[in-house]
């Protein structure tokens, strides 16, 4: 047996002796006391279920996360903060009943802050190797959040999971013949999701359990154990973007009750056929695809993949878990309506997509001649090895948006200016580096004229 293992062991023999020694001085005072006690102890069912997954399965999650090292161990030290901020919540419900809306969103306020961390430890690090392991965790985040969902929280929780699904696959392929340890590492966060979804099944059936005979929820709180401190070793990017959209659940009515259907009168972007489709070029026909179109929503993801001159393909009923995948599409326009997780087109040419607002990044790789117009907002669009792309950005996403470009050429930002024109805005494709006091400086380069 592994010493790791052993301490396992040793850890739930401790927690298992703590409950029967407080039964034991609880018994004396009848059933009445006894009912007062779950109401006061630490070690309900329900926090010892949850303590088993955190020194089963999340240990060795750990385990590999700090071998795999930086920045996966990074994202993963806020991954434990987030289940340990959850832990206390669940603790506190024990004791309380339900609060008001106010109170409620005080209590979640440490896993939110937890949970953004892990998307701004993703954002900053896009150009890393292990982009695909920080994806895994930061596109399947929002999964803690079946705290706020009633009356399912486990199949909420199941839809956030598969969110993590497209980019476990994209580890695996990518390390299945090099390093086991990565696809161990995959196997590992697989099984601590599939057990809180089980343990949110069998404790939190129909929402979080709250007391009916506890006290107020704040004071509960204030006595419960502090919440662990935030790693150190990440300093947060001026503009993480996951607390808004973690507010989607706060609001209390729901995941996708909040999203509105913005009709097109209402906007004051040039309609699509005068930014996306006026520059549409005839097809070659060496660029027709062979291969069979298909636009189908499988579990929480969608694929639109090998149209060409299809000027009508529109994507409804979205929701916020969606993701969308984008592939191999030609002289195209693809509209996607409603609020998206992600966004990924890949290999696309002389293609137009036009959405309303994303969750989390928008995604263009190895495509030609495209373009993307932002109804409303998202806040990453990554530029990766392509030729030719126009973003056309509403005056909302313009504030917020950052743009990260690689390898990729011919790429403007159009701007939706307050009388509705639109200002044309180059990215810059070359750099001037420095040596300035050891360091090196780069800047891109000024074109006159």
């Amino acid at each position: 047996m592994s010493e790791s293992a052993l301490n396992n062991i040793i850890k739930r023999l401790e927690v298992a002796t703590n409950r029967l020694e407080e039964l034991a001085k609880n018994s004396s005072f009848g059933q009445g006391a006894s009912s007062g006690s779950a109401a006061n102890s630490d070690s309900t069912p329900a926090i010892q279920a949850f303590d088993d997954i955190m020194n089963g399965s999340v240990q060795k999650f750990i385990e590999l996360s700090n071998n795999i090292g930086s920045p996966v161990k990074e994202q993963c030290d806020y991954f434990i903060q987030a289940l340990k901020a959850q832990r206390q919540l669940i603790v506190t419900a024990s004791k309380s009943k339900k609060p008001n809306a106010e109170t409620f969103k005080e209590l979640i306020n440490p896993i939110e802050v937890a949970m953004n961390q892990v998307c701004t430890i993703r954002e900053q690090n896009r150009q890393s190797k292990l982009y695909n392991h920080l994806s895994t965790l930061s596109e399947s985040i929002l999964a803690l959040g079946w705290v706020m969902v009633e009356p399912a929280p486990a199949n909420y929780l199941e839809e956030n999971i598969n969110a993590a699904q497209y980019y476990i696959n994209r580890v695996m392929k990518e390390f299945k013949e090099k390093e086991k340890m990565h696809v161990e590492w995959t196997a590992s966060y697989t099984e601590i999701l599939k057990e809180l979804k089980d343990y949110v099944k069998k404790f939190h059936t129909t929402g979080l359990a709250w007391n009916p005979k506890g006290g107020n929820a704040t004071d509960a709180k204030a006595s419960a154990p502090a919440a662990a401190p935030a790693p150190a070793a990440a300093t947060p990017a001026p503009k993480a973007d996951a607390s808004k959209l973690f507010a989607e659940l706060n609001r209390g009515e729901g995941v996708t009750s909040g999203l509105r259907k913005v009709d097109p009168s209402e906007r004051k972007q040039k309609p699509v056929s005068s930014i996306v489709k006026s520059t549409a070029t005839p097809t070659k026909p060496a660029e027709v695809s062979k291969k069979p179109s298909r636009q189908v929503l499988e579990g929480n993801k969608w694929s639109i993949e090998n149209f060409v001159g299809n000027k009508n393909i529109v994507i409804e009923n979205t929701e916020i878990r969606h993701l969308v995948y984008i592939y191999n599409c030609v002289d195209s326009t693809i509209q996607i309506k409603g609020k998206v997780n992600a966004i990924t087109i890949d290999n696309c040419k002389k293609t137009g997509i036009v959405i309303d607002s994303v969750v989390s990044a928008v995604d263009i790789v190895n495509a030609k001649s495209v373009q993307l117009q932002i109804r409303e907002k998202a806040p990453t669009v990554s530029v990766d090895k392509t030729d030719g792309c126009q973003l056309y950005l509403s005056k909302e996403c313009s504030e917020v948006v950052e743009i990260f470009s690689s390898k990729s050429s011919e790429m403007n930002v159009m701007a939706e200016q307050p009388d509705g024109d639109w200002t044309e805005i180059p990215i810059p494709e070359q750099f001037k580096t420095k040596l300035i006091n050891g360091e090196l400086v780069t800047k891109p380069v000024e074109h006159a004229g």
